[in-house]
């Protein structure tokens, strides 16, 4: 039977630490930039929510809104209410983007649907 001493258990601390480090970073995803095709929108997509950029006079204004997400094989679809109109958010793939697959859909309240393609980042 092994004893632990305080070397061995000064690695296993440090091990542990480090592993908790790599796990946290790893589960928090980067944030997306997307932008219609001629500007008519630009947000940012987190984890949880999307804030809407607005030019005004040289400055950004965002309107932060709650979404739900819907995680697909490689990428994922989010829904959120903006003003009255539905907006669906559909990303094909995370790790690389693509304007014929991304896009962003706008509903109104009287059923008619927008689609703008996107142009995404990290």
């Amino acid at each position: 039977m092994r004893i632990l001493n305080a070397e061995n258990f000064k690695l296993l601390l440090s091990t542990c630490a480090l592993l908790l480090l790599v796990a946290f970073q790893s589960a928090h995803a980067e944030d997306i930039n997307c932008k219609t095709a001629f500007g008519e929108k630009s947000f940012t997509i987190s984890d949880s929510n999307v804030a809407f950029h607005k030019q005004s006079k040289g400055r950004t204004i965002s309107s932060i809104m709650e979404a739900r997400t819907r995680v697909t094989y490689l990428g994922f679809k989010k829904v959120l209410y903006v003003d009255g109109n539905k907006h669906l958010i559909h990303i094909e793939n995370k790790r690389r983007f693509n304007d014929g697959d991304d896009y962003l859909t706008v509903i109104n309240q009287k059923g008619h649907k927008m689609t703008y393609p996107l142009t995404c980042s990290n």
